[in-house]
């Protein structure tokens, strides 16, 4: 698609200069440059855990469940607190 921008000339020659030091047209160089750009905007940048969100006691461990499990306890929880609500907890 061809499209006009209005670039600072100082912009222009140093993507000019990249352009040919990469033997590739200034075209390509502008076109890869928005590409990485954009994907680095649509992947949402994740901030790196630097301990665990639960601490246990040594020897403690967390059962695994399965999601039928969770689904289970979350049902359990549900229906407990709506008996709460009904008998006015």
């Amino acid at each position: 698609m061809r499209t006009t921008f209005d670039l600072p000339d100082e912009l222009v020659k140093r993507a000019k200069i990249t352009a040919v030091k990469r033997g590739c047209t200034l075209r390509d160089l502008v076109a890869e440059a928005l590409r990485r750009l954009l994907a680095d905007q649509a992947a949402p940048q994740r901030k790196r855990m630097t301990e665990a969100p639960v601490k246990l006691p040594p020897g403690h461990t967390i059962p695994l469940l399965s999601n039928t499990e969770i689904a289970r306890m979350f049902a359990q929880e549900d229906i407990t607190h709506l008996n709460d609500v009904y008998r006015g907890r």
